[in-house]
């Protein structure tokens, strides 16, 4: 029995084994076949993906050959160029630099406003003087002038934020207005000399500077040649004057008269040069005084009597009302009717302009020699100034309103033209 039982457990574990055995080399088949399968699909996978690269790359590449052409087929914009510029020497001795060309420049001041005219350089100008604009004159000859900014009305008077706005390149001012602009902005500032004290090569140097800066030089000497043609014509009519026959001029300005121009100002060199003598050439007035302008000084009813001028000029009222007023009867002036109301053009005469500095020494000269300027034509001669200085043509109009002093109180005043 025992026997049996065993035989029937043998052939059991020889069934179970075999199973196991069967079983295990199934999977193991399974397995390798899987395997090859999975690893074949990898395979292509990884080709498909290397293609589908290729094809990528090539595109790229093509796009790129494309555009580039394309691009080279449109003009191209010119790089913008660096801006350019130059080192000049002021007025005052200092390296300045400033760009090359100037495009838009800011004159402060009032006697040097007219030199952008004189140079025919009007259209760089982005800001000027107040009073230039207000010129009756400048807007006859300039219409647009109206238009320009006015940062700066007198001296030491700027608005610097009108200023900035009109973005000047570079600003040209005096001392007083210059260090203020270089005090509160960045923009480069060349100084004048805009002393009282200037005398006639004064005027040259700056007029010279001027068409320095500018690069306007031949314009310069234009008017070099000018002045030094009138100057010279009108001291050889003056010079054999002898000293005792010499008039006496008296320069008497504002309502009351007293307000002159002393010897240590332009105007002693202008009468000079007109073979007269300046009444007041014994008073120092330039620098700063309380209420005036510098260099006027006012001076009393006393020492004009002790004077007793052969001539007086004047820039406000009439003749008629000063020789109408009883202290003033007993001056030679008024006895001989010799009161005369001083020019006025693109500025006023009194203040050291290039204007002045050639139209002032003939017209004085004509009023107090007659008969050594009895050839010469006042009228002709302003209006060859301004038309080769200005390149304007002055009506009769406008050469009488010149002679009257009828421009400077428009300039003066400030009236809205």
């Amino acid at each position: 029995m025992q026997d049996v039982i065993k035989a029937h457990e043998d052939t059991i574990g020889k069934d179970c084994k075999g199973a196991a055995t069967r079983c295990r080399k199934t999977f193991i088949l399974n397995f390798r076949n899987n395997n090859g399968k999975m690893n074949h699909k990898t395979d292509r996978k990884k080709k498909r993906s290397g293609t589908l690269i290729f094809i990528s790359a090539i595109c790229a590449i093509f796009f790129i050959l494309l555009g580039l052409r394309l691009f080279n087929s449109f003009p191209q914009l010119p790089e913008p160029a660096a801006q350019k510029s130059r080192l000049i020497t002021d007025m005052r001795g200092r390296e300045v630099v400033i760009p090359d060309p100037l495009k838009k420049i800011a004159l402060l001041g009032g006697p040097t406003g007219q030199v952008a005219y004189i140079l025919s350089v009007q259209d760089q100008l982005c800001a000027v003087t107040n009073t230039l604009k207000m010129s009756r004159l400048i807007r006859e000859m300039d219409p647009g002038i109206k238009d320009l900014p006015g940062p700066r009305t007198v001296c030491g008077n700027i608005n610097i934020e009108e200023l900035i706005e009109s973005m000047p390149d570079i600003v040209i001012a005096g001392d007083i207005d210059g260090d203020i602009v270089l005090k509160k902005t960045r923009i480069p500032v060349v100084f004048l000399d805009d002393s009282m004290g200037e005398g006639i090569d004064d005027v040259i140097r700056e007029i010279r500077f001027y068409g320095y800066v500018f690069c306007s030089e031949d314009r310069a000497e234009r008017y070099v040649d000018h002045l030094k043609s009138i100057i010279r014509r009108v001291r050889a009519r003056t010079a054999d004057i002898p000293e005792n026959e010499r008039k006496k001029v008296f320069h008497g300005y504002n309502p009351t008269h007293l307000v002159t121009l002393g010897g240590d100002t332009f105007m002693q060199e202008r009468i000079e040069f007109a073979g007269c003598i300046n009444s007041s050439e014994s008073v120092a007035t330039t620098g700063k005084q309380t209420g005036l302008h510098s260099g006027l000084g006012e001076v009393s009813m006393e020492q004009v009597l002790e004077w007793n001028p052969d001539i007086i000029v004047i820039n406000s009222g009439s003749p008629e009302d000063l020789a109408g007023n009883p202290q003033w009867r007993s001056i030679a002036a008024v006895q001989n009717k010799q009161i005369y109301c001083q020019p006025a053009g693109v500025f006023i005469f009194n203040r050291p302009t290039a204007e002045s500095a050639a139209l002032y020494p003939l017209w004085l000269a004509a009023v107090a020699y007659p008969d050594r300027f009895s050839d010469i034509s006042l009228k002709k001669e302003i209006k060859n100034f301004y038309r080769d200085i200005f390149d304007f043509e002055l009506t009769e109009e406008q050469v009488h309103k010149i002679l009257a002093g009828d421009y400077e109180a428009k300039i003066m005043k400030g009236a809205q033209l």
